[in-house]
């Protein structure tokens, strides 16, 4: 039958507001049951949040400010109180919906949905997307259907229909093993068309393609190389440093070469020089690794990789003072051969084979003294810590287990006084849960870092109706507040960084605990940043102190 974006909205409502995955997954199945094999492939894009297929690298190009220019002369209504409805409802297609005027006729199918969608992807100009989104949401019949055209579009549909139980939905609808459905999914990348397989029963025939991202493996944090070692219960794990850069999959056939970073985006851009030196390699192939800061057999600070991020244009300049590698650590495909299911220790093999990459040495512990070794080896040369991983071990995308650990140093944490919080996303949309903080600076605060991550809804609940009395202005989303709630704050590095009046930057910060007995005369001050940055545990200042005439550590000279 044809799908029409009214009973999609009804169905994902339906999923909504389920609060079991079993019951979700069951709604969207019979659902999907119905549909033709092109709505079937859409439904699925769209309940994820996607206007094309995940392997599809075209973008709608349709801003916030865009959507909001069409909504505000469609519905007639002030821009301000448009902007205070998109606040208070967290998102732009709650806050349309119940002013949305009805209009005859059957609405929108999906079928006009993908038709508009490659339009805004081919056309540039602002005013040429404006008017394909006036046309389209003229269209709407209701505002159920407005809201989810807002949803796709910001690929923001809040429904928990995504990942695992999208992947169930499908194999309910089909009657396959869920674990037949995500292997497809694998080899081919695209959800929609596993779907599709699925009904014609063809996924057995599925071969894998490259230049769809595999989700990466994943390493559980260990707190200590005691627990660590309980852990490994007397096995021999492969011990690898553990390098501050950007986790990559390099994808590459013949000249194509795409790379692809842990939130499924292309990067080469930002690496010019990396492209250039994979491509004499030969073969095809899929490799796990990282993109570092790298000269002379070292890892350089974090801050070289950043100066490259987000630039329209890499100057000579740029990266010649920023050097950047790509080092290998795992093989997931080559020359026509899967190899996710090989032991580690097969596929470092084939890995080290492979002429012309830059390989990550390891060595095997199996104690807390070899551990304990192995990380202080990895912090001499300046890198994060160590991963463990068993030489026995497949590669599981997406997953976090026992058969890869990670060890981190963990710098002195900082007491920081809240100075501005900001409405979270999701079911944290009414509550105020991002935390700028602040460290003092003789007799002023000055700010540090933002921070969202390690407090509990029950926490955030209580910090919410704490700090809105202490709202000194509200600016969109976020409230400037008076300076009386303590954090302490833990983090991975320090680095300089003038996003920050302090000068620094935290990285990866999260909270502690919040620090109720304290004062904010107590929090830390910048002069406690400052001699944190320039200690030895900070491996991102890159200033070390070394012994007189020694050459510095690179990553390869215990390994040679």
């Amino acid at each position: 039958m044809e799908g029409f974006l009214r009973e999609f909205a009804d169905v994902n409502d339906a999923v909504a507001i389920s609060g079991s995955k079993l019951r979700k997954q069951k709604i969207f199945a019979e659902y999907l049951r119905n549909l033709a094999d092109d709505d079937l492939r859409r439904a699925i894009w769209y309940a994820a949040g996607r206007a094309f297929a995940a392997t599809d690298e075209r973008v709608l190009g349709a801003s916030g400010a865009i959507v909001s220019d069409v909504l505000i002369l469609l519905l007639k209504i002030d821009a301000h109180e448009y902007y205070q409805r998109c606040l208070r409802a967290g998102e732009v297609g709650e806050a349309i919906a119940p002013i949305w005027p009805r209009r005859e006729g059957a609405g929108l199918t999906l079928a006009d949905l993908a038709d508009a969608f490659e339009e805004l992807a081919r056309v540039g100009r602002p005013e040429n997307k404006r008017q394909i989104l006036s046309e389209l949401f003229e269209r709407c019949a209701a505002g159920r259907e407005a809201a989810y055209l807002a949803k796709i579009i910001f690929g923001d549909m809040r429904t928990g229909m995504q990942g695992g139980v999208l992947q169930a939905a499908v194999a309910e609808t089909f009657a396959k093993p869920q674990a037949a459905i995500r292997r497809a999914e694998l080899m081919i990348g695209d959800l929609g068309e596993v779907a599709v397989r699925a009904r014609r029963d063809e996924l057995e025939s599925i071969r894998f393609a490259l230049f769809h991202p595999i989700q990466f493996m994943l390493a559980t944090p260990q707190e200590s190389p005691e627990i660590a070692e309980k852990t490994l219960a007397g096995r021999p794990f492969f011990a690898e440093d553990k390098l501050d850069g950007i986790r990559a999959q390099v994808h590459k056939s013949g000249d194509r070469i795409a790379i692809y970073t842990r939130t499924m985006d292309r990067t080469e851009d930002a690496f010019p020089d990396v492209v250039e030196s994979l491509r004499p390699i030969a073969g095809e192939f899929v490799i796990d690794g990282e993109l570092v800061p790298f000269r002379d057999g070292m890892v350089l600070p974090f801050a070289h990789i950043q100066r490259r991020l987000g630039r329209k244009l890499l100057s000579p300049q740029v990266l010649r003072e920023n050097p950047a590698a790509f080092i290998a650590f795992d093989v997931l495909y080559l020359n026509g051969e899967l190899l996710i299911d090989l032991p580690l220790r097969d596929r470092n093999d084939i890995l080290k084979s492979i002429d012309g990459l830059i390989a990550l040495p390891h060595e095997e512990v199996t104690d807390v003294a070899q551990i304990e070794a192995a990380f202080s080896a990895s912090r001499h040369r300046r890198n994060e810590g160590v991963v463990l991983k068993d030489p026995e071990s497949v590669y599981s995308p997406g997953r976090r287990g026992q058969a890869w650990l990670k060890l981190k140093t963990h710098l002195p944490t900082l007491d920081c006084v809240i100075t501005a919080a900001e409405y979270g996303n999701g079911k944290r949309r009414n509550s105020l849960s991002d935390y700028t903080f602040a460290v003092w600076d003789e007799d002023h605060l000055v700010n540090i870092g933002k921070a969202y991550i390690g407090v509990t809804d029950q926490e955030i609940a209580q910090l919410t109706e704490t700090l809105l009395p202490l709202s000194r202005g509200q600016y969109g989303r976020v409230h400037l507040v008076e300076p009386r709630i303590v954090l302490e704050v833990a983090c991975d590095s320090i680095q300089r960084s003038d996003r920050h009046a302090s000068g620094f930057a935290l990285r990866f910060p999260r909270i502690k605990r919040i620090r109720w007995d304290k004062r904010p005369d107590d929090a830390d001050t910048l002069a406690r940043v400052r001699e944190i940055f320039k200690s030895p545990e900070n491996f991102a200042h890159g200033g070390h102190e070394m012994t007189e005439n020694a050459p510095e550590p690179t990553l390869f000279d215990e390994f040679r």
